[in-house]
């Protein structure tokens, strides 16, 4: 009899050298990580890294190899992004700079012409611009 709370054991996934090698490339070329790995092949933690190891013992120089264009690629993806952020701040900088010369544009105004163009808080529409407005086809 068996017991209804043991755990169904799942079958082993066998890999062909091909398939192996596939997992390779993916995680050292392409920067797949484990859990990516596990998704599409369908093996747990254990297995990706017997796959990864095993490769690495039996191919030093390939390995190496694969190690260094992923740091390569890494690289690259490190300057795009460090040359997005700098478009970014100067962007951010740029758009503050703006709001700040409305600030500064809508002060002269109200103190030149003395009339307030800034809303106070929690002040509500002007009783003009209630009017629903028709439609003439």
């Amino acid at each position: 009899m068996k017991n209804p709370n043991s755990k169904k054991r799942k079958k082993p996934t066998y890999l062909s050298a091909d398939e192996k090698m596939e997992i390779v490339r993916f995680h050292y070329l392409e920067g797949g990580s484990y859990a990516q790995i596990t998704k599409k092949y369908g093996i747990g933690h254990t297995a990706i890294g017997r796959i990864l190891s095993n490769f690495a013992a039996s191919n030093d120089k390939s390995a190496l190899l694969m190690k260094k264009k992923k740091t390569d690629n890494q690289a690259e993806e490190l300057s795009a992004l460090k040359e997005e952020v700098m478009s970014l701040k100067k962007q951010l900088y740029d758009a503050e700079m703006r709001a700040d010369y409305y600030d500064t544009m809508i002060d002269v105004a109200e103190e030149m012409f003395n009339i307030e163009i800034r809303k106070k808080a929690g002040a509500g529409q002007s009783k003009g611009c209630t009017k629903e407005r028709s439609v003439t086809p």
